[in-house]
């Protein structure tokens, strides 16, 4: 790649036709590959400044899309080059995964840059999740085989779209009409978004014959997720614990590094992931539920290790902004 400085004067056909300008100039912008057509108005310029590209050169919009084309995969389309960039778009509603350590080994290449939201983000069809671009108007035909050679077998950047999860919520507080209609509708909004089989809401006592029961009913309807709100992440003689045991299940982590929401607890019951929250008042706000909740989604399971993952982003209050799922 060879630099060119011209005095507007002397711009020819010949002189430019083919080389790629280097700044906004004239109105027409950085990384034009000029021709015939551009000459007149470069002649006004006092400098322009462009350079003619080596056979072992590539075009930043080609480079663009070649890097696009190593990382995208399942669940990801690609946008048409626009300004040297390019970007990739979720094709459907889910959980944003991203290859963390493919994006750091990338971007230690000369030129070479790839930008993303933050794994594990819930995304909307249609919202962009990352892009693609090279810095120069032009980057070596190598760097861009390194890129390659990096993101092969790997996948780099994917949504993973979320199941429609058979979903029971409990509840074991005693709700006035208001709050009962509040947690309703959020509910429905929340769980509806992903796309959850919700088969019921159940008011449940804090009675062990009662916590019994609704962990009998998860058994019996095949239930995937069940929510429990009420019951105590701290007290361990809570009927929610001793009756999941009695049901054959058993408590996987209590609390959460998280907040709010660290009084958050998950259980395994069979086949049924249970994520116990300390109050059904916590549905309408943003808590670390909402950070789990996609990732229980997406792969239809949940772990211990998830939830002590929260704690790198894990103060919620006011700083998490588009961590959380773009709910309506």
């Amino acid at each position: 790649m060879r630099a060119i400085r011209l005095k507007g004067r002397s711009v020819t056909v010949a002189r430019v036709r083919g080389t790629v300008l280097t700044r906004d100039q004239a109105g027409l912008r950085k990384g034009r590959v000029l021709g015939a057509d551009d000459v007149s108005v470069l002649r006004a310029e006092a400098e322009v400044h462009l350079v003619r590209l080596g056979p072992g050169d590539v075009h930043e919009d080609e480079a663009a899309m070649r890097l696009s084309r190593a990382v995208a995969h399942a669940g990801v389309s690609m946008t048409a080059p626009h300004q040297s960039q390019v970007r990739l778009v979720a094709r459907h509603r889910g959980r944003l995964e991203v290859d963390a350590d493919a994006i750091r080994a990338l971007n230690r290449i000369t030129g070479v840059s790839v930008f993303t939201l933050f794994h594990g983000s819930a995304v909307e069809a249609g919202e962009e999740v990352a892009g693609t671009k090279v810095t120069p108007v032009a980057v070596p035909e190598s760097a861009l085989r390194r890129a390659e050679v990096v993101a092969r077998g790997r996948e780099v950047i994917q949504v993973v779209p979320f199941r429609p999860l058979r979903t029971l919520i409990a509840v074991t507080e005693r709700l006035r009409a208001r709050a009962r209609a509040a947690f309703a509708e959020a509910v429905q909004r929340k769980l509806g978004w992903y796309g959850a089989e919700l088969i019921g809401v159940r008011e449940v006592a804090r009675t062990e014959a009662a916590m019994a029961e609704v962990y009998a009913e998860a058994v019996e309807g095949r239930v995937q997720l069940m929510l429990l709100a009420g019951a105590s992440s701290i007290d361990p003689l809570d009927p929610a614990y001793s009756q999941l045991s009695g049901a054959g299940g058993r408590l996987l982590v209590r609390g959460a590094p998280a907040h709010p929401g660290s009084m958050i607890w998950l259980g395994a019951l069979n086949s049924t992931v249970v994520i116990g929250v300390a109050s059904c008042s916590g549905f309408g706000r943003n808590t670390a539920l909402d950070l789990v909740l996609p990732i229980m989604f997406a792969r239809g399971t949940l772990s211990a290790s998830d939830l002590r993952e929260l704690g790198h982003g894990g103060l919620i209050e006011h700083a998490a902004g588009r961590r959380f799922p773009p709910y309506p």
